[in-house]
């Protein structure tokens, strides 16, 4: 049976067949590709990393908020991968960090990627309940434990109540300000001029006599004193708040 009346109607119709295939394959040929990649997303890398930066820190899991920061998803090999992070080898901490991360599958490397985070580190450290002046005692009514970020912070922060109590105060703190180790310091027991008692002890012997302190000091420090039947200027220890221990 003859289909066309003539050779240009057969052509015309071949022509529109190839143009349907075409359309065909190209309609088929992106998803095909698609089946054969996935997406590494923001979420996983976050993932990723923060498993990464706790085997290589001493943060608790609980403690640690990593975020991905300007990432977008990645095509990357559908399938199992293996990720490995190249840098920084050591030396994490708190901030911003930037994380090269290499992207494997079937033992080798598919893709490498610069990803940048954000870490904040969390604890339960003691903040003040209310205003403090400097040289001022603190007492456990004046401070609390509270959750906080201490990703800032300089100095070692406080996270005992038993810690702080009876400390002196470094310098003025606000309310709700955490406490470290650079804003309190052993309180100064001892004032320029007070009366002390002196005491001398070798073996089993121990003297004491009256004496008279030239410069003030703490627990444990070393200071200036004075003897004041004989005038004599000495150093001694601070043992507490009426003691010295001459050496």
């Amino acid at each position: 049976m003859k289909l066309f009346k003539d050779r240009s109607s057969a052509l015309l119709f071949t022509g529109w067949l190839g143009a349907v295939a075409l359309t065909a394959w190209l309609c088929v040929t992106p998803f095909a590709a698609a089946a054969q990649e996935a997406l590494f997303t923001a979420q996983r890398a976050e993932e990723v990393l923060k498993q990464y930066v706790l085997k290589h820190s001493p943060w608790q899991s609980a403690n640690v908020e990593l975020r991905v920061v300007g990432f977008s998803p990645v095509a990357v090999p559908a399938g199992t991968l293996a990720y490995r992070v190249l840098k920084p080898s050591v030396g994490i901490t708190p901030g911003t960090t930037n994380f090269l991360l290499a992207l494997d599958a079937a033992g080798k490397e598919q893709q490498r990627l610069w990803i940048k985070a954000e870490i904040r580190i969390f604890e339960e450290v003691v903040v003040s309940s209310t205003p403090l002046a400097a040289r001022n005692l603190v007492y456990a009514k004046d401070i609390r434990l509270e959750r906080r970020d201490v990703s800032s912070l300089h100095a070692r922060p406080y996270k005992r109540i038993d810690a702080v109590a009876g400390q002196q105060v470094s310098r003025a703190l606000e309310i709700n300000e955490i406490l470290t180790e650079k804003s309190v310091d052993r309180p100064t027991l001892m004032r320029r001029g007070a009366p002390v008692t002196l005491v001398y002890e070798t073996g089993t012997l121990r003297v004491e006599s009256p004496g008279l302190t030239v410069e003030p000091g703490k627990i444990g420090e070393t200071i200036q004193v004075k003897n004041p039947s004989s005038g004599k200027l000495i150093r001694g220890v601070v043992v507490d708040e009426r003691t010295v221990r001459i050496n």
